[in-house]
């Protein structure tokens, strides 16, 4: 009896099956000869709508909607406004950037009135790497000279070492190729500032007499004994102090106080104005 059962089971699969398959040979006959073609009107009467309902959803999804297109242009709108508003908030920084460095510059020569001075623009530095200067949108037609001391705002930036009738060449005071005459802000020991950037370093005070009392502290100054170079300009500040006792002298590692790779403007000092007296 148990084993009866798959049997019947399977037979009534079977027949089920060639049923299935009987009435769909039975359809197809009575399809070919048009037989059908009543039922199928009724029945495609109702499937009809049904299927255009459905394709014309699924077509505004995929298309998407005149609503969502307004969305989509609304969308376009607000991103270009706000890049144009970022745009113009980065140009507006520039110039507030710019009036800054330049009233900073204009301030020198209110601290200066002894002095005169041109205020330039920085158009370029070295492309090769190999020095450290600057080339200042300022030249010949507006008395700029050879040797002249350029300044940003208040601190020792370098010297003018050459000129054309627009533009000039600054070399910075970490180059090599610069020295100037120097001395202690407080002790007034002097001696002479020279540039190591090629070397590896900053800046340099040598031929310190070596009795001189060091703050480590104190700024340093020029001294006012090179040419056109005037006195009491910033330098730097000491970092480290080396006495030589066989060569009787003091040397000290200098910070400048200027970032030579942010300067966009300098002031170039030209000379000294005449006593009225």
């Amino acid at each position: 009896m148990l084993r009866s059962q798959p049997v019947q089971r399977a037979r009534q699969l079977f027949l089920l099956i060639g049923s299935l398959v009987t009435l769909s040979l039975f359809l197809t006959v009575l399809d070919g000869r048009d037989i059908l073609d009543p039922v199928k009107g009724i029945v495609g009467g109702f499937i009809t709508p049904i299927s255009r309902t459905l394709t014309d959803a699924g077509a505004s999804v995929n298309s998407g909607s005149g609503v969502d297109g307004d969305v989509a242009q609304q969308l376009e709108d607000v991103t270009r406004e706000r890049d144009e508003l970022a745009a113009e908030n980065a140009r507006l920084r520039e110039l507030v950037a710019e009036n800054e460095q330049l009233r900073s510059q204009l301030g020198f020569e209110e601290a200066h009135p002894e002095l005169t001075a041109v205020t330039a623009s920085v158009l370029g530095r070295d492309p090769t790497g190999v020095e450290k200067f600057i080339t200042i949108d300022r030249g010949s037609n507006d008395g700029i000279q050879v040797g002249m001391a350029v300044v940003s705002p208040n601190f020792l930036v370098g010297e003018v070492t050459e000129v054309d009738v627009n533009r000039s060449k600054v070399l910075l005071m970490i180059d090599a190729g610069f020295q100037t005459g120097a001395r202690l802000q407080i002790s007034r020991g002097t001696g002479i500032v020279y540039g190591l950037w090629q070397s590896g370093g900053r800046a340099e005070m040598r031929h310190i007499p070596i009795d001189t009392e060091v703050n480590p502290d104190e700024s340093i100054v020029t001294s006012g004994r090179s040419l056109m170079i005037p006195e009491g300009l910033i330098i730097g500040r000491i970092l480290e102090i080396k006495r030589d006792e066989l060569g009787s002298e003091i040397t000290l590692s200098v910070l400048p106080l200027v970032d030579f790779d942010a300067l966009e403007t300098v002031t170039v000092i030209t000379g000294e104005r005449e006593s009225s007296e």
